[in-house]
């Protein structure tokens, strides 16, 4: 046992170890930032959709304008960091949970911010400039994909552990669980976090925020009693005064950085003003049909459930006679974020040969699925189609 845990350790650490592309901290990376990127274009869409359906996304313009013009200051300096990232896909959305005090930013540049952090703490610019960039920091330091690679790290040490240990099944499986975390995930999660602060309160400064509104945020959310299972600097840190104390310290530093940005405001091209919380419909058919077996096929319409209804019959013949191409290229057309929407989209994948595009599409149908469902009953429009039941059934197969 001991012979496979260290062999396998040693494998990860050759064949994953590689410098953060800011700090340059060694990092244990499995997976590509595109990879990464790809696979959270799907998760923050399916994060947005029940949101959307409720009416609670991006529903005040005042408030959306607001979070613009202070992410569009912060991506301006991400860009200034890494040149490359002027080509992601930069987008925030404002959701309306006033419960919850949180934001996030997923690889690739497509965040969120909820009301519930700007109302409860009565955060001011300077102040929510401080959550963003903290959040953005994550994306440009590459942790989504260390993450992802820790988790797969997890998967291949238990995988060790429980093949080692004979027939003692579910409590090896603990235990190798246990080791995998221990191993890998905690001290990453304090370094990661550690940077987030360190980069993003910088970010800040140069795009002309007061540091000294980072300590004083954070001081808010902790006597707010903040959601920790929720967000991620207050559930990720055992001393949040010592934390507190770190990015006092850094003040000192960042004030020449903000006063040079005051003094010289920077010209700042906007990236979200008048746009949607997702990319612009404007691709040809063939590169839509491309996207659709990349497992990025774009559906944002929410109010256009009556032209979907109307073509409902036209669909379901299409999905009978497994013209799946078809199927898919006349969903799109559409572009209504609906379960069955998405349901169509996964059994045309799955016809094409593209498992993985499938496996993203029937996730998305189960999700909404959960939500005002458009098939959840005997005599709706869905016909034969029962969801979530016939997507799970579908996932069981692709494994």
């Amino acid at each position: 046992m001991k012979h496979g845990l260290a062999s396998a350790l040693l494998a990860l650490a050759l064949l994953g170890c590689t410098s953060n592309p800011i700090t340059g901290r060694s990092q244990l990376i499995l997976v590509s930032e595109s990879q990464v990127i790809a696979q959270s274009s799907q998760a923050y869409r399916a994060e947005l959709a029940p949101w959307s359906k409720q009416g609670k996304l991006n529903n005040d313009p005042a408030l959306q304008a607001r979070i613009n013009g202070i992410a569009d200051r912060l991506i301006a300096q991400a860009i200034r960091y890494r040149p490359e990232t002027a080509n992601w896909d930069w987008q925030i959305a404002v959701i309306d949970d006033p419960k919850t005090l949180n934001a996030f930013c997923l690889p690739g540049g497509r965040m969120a911010i909820y009301t519930g952090l700007i109302e409860k703490l009565q955060a001011s610019d300077d102040e929510l400039a401080q959550v963003i960039a903290h959040e953005i920091a994550h994306a440009l330091a590459n942790h989504g994909a260390e993450k992802m690679s820790v988790g797969l790290a997890s998967d291949v040490l238990v995988g060790v552990i429980g093949a080692a240990s004979g027939n003692n099944g579910q409590r090896n499986q603990q235990v190798g669980q246990l080791a995998a975390l221990l191993a890998w995930q905690l001290p990453n999660s304090r370094e990661a976090e550690t940077e987030a602060d360190r980069i993003g309160i910088e970010l800040a400064a140069r795009a002309g925020f007061d540091p000294k509104a980072a300590p004083v945020l954070w001081r808010k959310m902790i006597a707010a009693g903040g959601d920790r299972g929720r967000f991620d600097w207050l559930s990720t840190h055992p001393a949040p005064e010592k934390r507190l104390n770190e990015l006092a310290a850094l003040v000192p530093q960042m004030e020449p950085l903000y006063q040079e940005a005051k003094a010289r405001p920077p010209v700042v091209q906007s990236r979200l003003a008048n746009r949607r919380a997702t990319p612009a419909k404007s691709a040809s058919a063939a590169n839509a049909l491309e996207r659709f077996k990349q497992g990025e096929a774009y559906l944002d319409c929410t109010s256009c459930r009556p032209q979907f209804e109307a073509r409902l019959g036209q669909l379901n013949q299409l999905y009978q006679a497994r013209r799946w191409q078809d199927l898919a290229q006349a969903v799109i057309e559409i572009g209504h974020a609906e379960d069955l929407a998405w349901y169509y989209l996964g059994a045309a994948a799955e016809g094409m040969g593209e498992p993985l595009a499938a496996r993203r599409y029937y996730q998305l149908a189960i999700q909404l699925a959960r939500h005002n469902s458009l098939c959840n009953t005997p005599s709706g429009p869905c016909g034969e189609v029962r969801l979530p039941e016939q997507a799970q059934q579908a996932l069981r197969r692709l494994r």
